[in-house]
């Protein structure tokens, strides 16, 4: 997704990195400079705006 994608995320929004339904997770923040995603295969990570081309939104 492009930055401006990113910045509309809302906390409780489901995601996937690159597309893969089996590596999801939910956004848990969402700032100024970039969201945090808590993942359900590993812990929280934070990825600014615009690095969150790998991420799409899930189900």
């Amino acid at each position: 997704m492009t930055g401006d994608q990113s910045r509309k995320l809302k906390i409780g929004d489901r995601v996937h990195w690159k597309n893969d339904v089996g590596d999801a997770g939910t956004v848990t923040n969402n700032a100024w400079s970039g969201v945090v995603i808590k993942w359900d295969n590993r812990g929280p990570q934070t990825i600014m705006h615009n690095d969150m081309v790998d991420v799409s939104l899930g189900g």
